[in-house]
């Protein structure tokens, strides 16, 4: 189900199970969400859009993503999307661990293609495109790991399995370039905003000042907000907020909970202010918002 899903998109949540850690999640904009905060996680992330289109934030670069774009988010990578007004969008997201298909050997696999590609020494190309050469091929892998997600068939584990090998057949093949050098100072970028959205993840139900944020990271306050607004492209208080509200609206499609436990759960003690940024946000009130998606299903 997308909504518990989408909930578990946290860096230590549990992609599927520890027999099988794979899992397809399917998300349709802007029914339940207009934006996911900037997050990642050591699982990699293979994004199918099925219609529409939207914006996608991967490795502090934006990208524009449209029908039947591919694209590959490695572990470990920052990530966020945001919807188009007026776009309606669904996209399909492959979420698994390497460990599925590395199962921590020392093979031929292992040592020439992962672990490299764990270290970062390959360009990943984050966006494939249907003008792509060799796309065909990879979207019909793509479109056959998606299926065999969603129909479970007999032995479906071993087809999954064998699917993803030929995922990275092709993209080794076709899609991988070696990398030359690094950039340390994107590296030391990525590390402090991965600092910043920890420090918001584990404190955003209480208050929360710039000056906490910018200590987190040893910056000056001042600089910290156009750092902040720079990278990820909000300030660092609209960015609190949109956060809040993506986890508010999980609860109230989840829970049970009263509306005023709910806006109390995300550390906001006023209602009519909780009230206002909801609808600011989602375009209807949290009351609304969870009458309508439940009867939308």
């Amino acid at each position: 189900m997308y909504r518990e899903d989408m909930q578990s998109l946290k860096e230590t949540g549990q992609k599927g199970d520890f027999l099988m850690p794979y899992v397809v999640v399917n998300t349709v904009m802007p029914d339940f969400y207009t934006t996911y905060p900037m997050h990642w996680h050591d699982e990699m992330e293979i994004v199918y859009v099925e219609s529409g289109e939207y914006e996608e934030y991967i490795d502090l670069e934006k990208y524009h993503v449209k029908k039947g774009d591919i694209i590959v988010v490695s572990p470990c990578i920052i990530h966020s999307f945001r919807a188009l007004e007026d776009r309606r969008t669904t996209f399909r997201s492959i979420i698994f661990n390497l460990s599925m298909l590395t199962n921590n050997s020392t093979d031929a696999c292992a040592i020439k293609y992962f672990t490299p590609f764990l270290d970062n020494l390959y360009i990943n190309p984050v966006i494939i495109s249907s003008d792509s050469q060799h796309y065909e091929m990879l979207r019909k892998i793509v479109r056959e790991l998606i299926d065999l997600y969603d129909k479970k068939g007999g032995f479906y584990e071993l087809k999954i399995k064998s699917a993803l090998f030929d995922f990275f057949y092709v993209m080794f093949n076709y899609f991988l370039i070696p990398e030359s050098h690094e950039s340390g100072i994107k590296d030391n970028t990525t590390r402090n905003i991965k600092t910043i959205l920890d420090y918001i993840d584990l404190n955003y139900m209480k208050p929360i000042t710039v000056d906490e944020l910018a200590d987190t990271v040893d910056l000056s306050k001042h600089y910290f907000m156009r750092f902040f607004k720079k990278y990820m492209g909000m300030t660092c208080i609209e960015y609190i907020n949109d956060y809040r509200l993506n986890v508010a609206a999980n609860l109230l499609l989840t829970t049970s909970m009263q509306i005023t436990e709910v806006a109390g759960r995300i550390g906001i003690t006023n209602l009519s202010y909780f009230n206002r940024i909801f609808k600011k946000k989602y375009n209807m009130t949290p009351k609304e918002y969870r009458y309508n998606v439940d009867n939308s299903r």
